[in-house]
């Protein structure tokens, strides 16, 4: 990572939807949204999937001056996991959440890891702090899930260049 390209989150969780084991056997099934409001994909393909490993392709930000004087731009990312169940079986619906909340975990235990190897570019990923948030049990109508929200902060070049601008 430097400071001109970006951390590609959708990339990132994508992968590790597709070689999570889990996520595999319980069918969940990568796809990308705008946000809680606009859950389009997962509401686009509700009857025909049963499980959702959603990336937000949105994320709110900040540039900011760290302590040694480098620029940094913090990007926070938000990962829905989502799986239906039939209307009022509470039992299933225990079932569902809890696989929700074990691929949470399994993700987690990745992302530190990820972060730890310095042979990748991972290292601006904030793992010391991950706040996560389960929804009731009667979101989009018999489904149910969760979702975590993880922080990158990269170094940002603002070398300004007199080329880019007229006289």
């Amino acid at each position: 990572m430097n400071a001109i390209s970006y951390f590609d989150a959708v990339k990132y969780f994508e992968d590790i939807c597709k070689k999570n084991r889990l996520a595999q056997e319980h069918k969940f099934q990568f796809c990308t949204c705008s946000g809680i409001e606009t859950l389009q994909e997962p509401l686009d393909k509700f009857r025909t999937t049963n499980a959702f490993f959603c990336v937000d392709d949105t994320n709110d930000g900040a540039l900011f001056r760290g302590r040694a004087g480098g620029w940094y731009k913090k990007r926070t990312f938000t990962v829905f996991l989502m799986h239906r169940y039939t209307f009022n079986d509470m039992k299933q619906y225990a079932e569902r959440i809890g696989w929700c909340r074990e691929l949470l975990n399994q993700i987690v235990s990745k992302l530190i890891i990820d972060v730890d190897d310095l042979s990748n570019d991972m290292v601006y990923l904030d793992t010391g702090n991950i706040l996560c948030r389960e929804f009731g049990q009667y979101v989009l109508n018999g489904c149910t899930g969760l979702y975590f929200m993880v922080d990158v902060t990269e170094p940002v070049d603002l070398t300004f260049k007199a080329e880019q601008w007229q006289a």
